[in-house]
């Protein structure tokens, strides 16, 4: 991907952005390389469903070029392409970091981290949207 496709796609989602870490990036390229799925084709799918103790909940997945649609928005980071429909993101989700952690056998996974609006439950598996729906 040029360096104009990534300004491109950046500047379409100015106000909201998503942010993944190294280690998390890590975590998804290693998973798309063991199940045959080429980097390059790659995309982490990130959105959310009602759920949860505050109202939505994060989730994960993974899309090849051919499922990103029209209303999407994509981002790169740290060397791996995310997709999010656009009112997903800019409704509900926000600007959000996304992290991987295992520092013990419990709790082991991806994390999220708001950075600007909205409100996460204490366990941060689930949030209220950055705008009143």
């Amino acid at each position: 991907m040029s360096t104009t496709d990534q300004t491109s796609w950046m500047t379409q989602a100015s106000e909201a952005k998503l942010i993944l870490t190294e280690k998390a990036a890590k975590v998804f390229k290693d998973a798309c390389l063991e199940e045959g799925n080429p980097i390059e084709d790659s995309f982490l799918r990130v959105g959310a469903n009602p759920g949860g103790c505050s109202g939505y909940r994060y989730e994960l997945g993974w899309n090849s070029s051919q499922d990103v649609q029209e209303t999407d928005l994509k981002f790169v980071s740290n060397g791996v392409n995310i997709v999010v429909d656009k009112i997903c993101l800019t409704e509900i989700l926000g600007s959000v970091e996304i992290d991987y952690t295992d520092s013990n056998m419990v709790e082991q996974g991806f994390v999220f981290k708001q950075l600007r609006n909205g409100s996460q439950c204490g366990c941060g598996e689930s949030f209220t949207p950055v705008k009143e729906l």
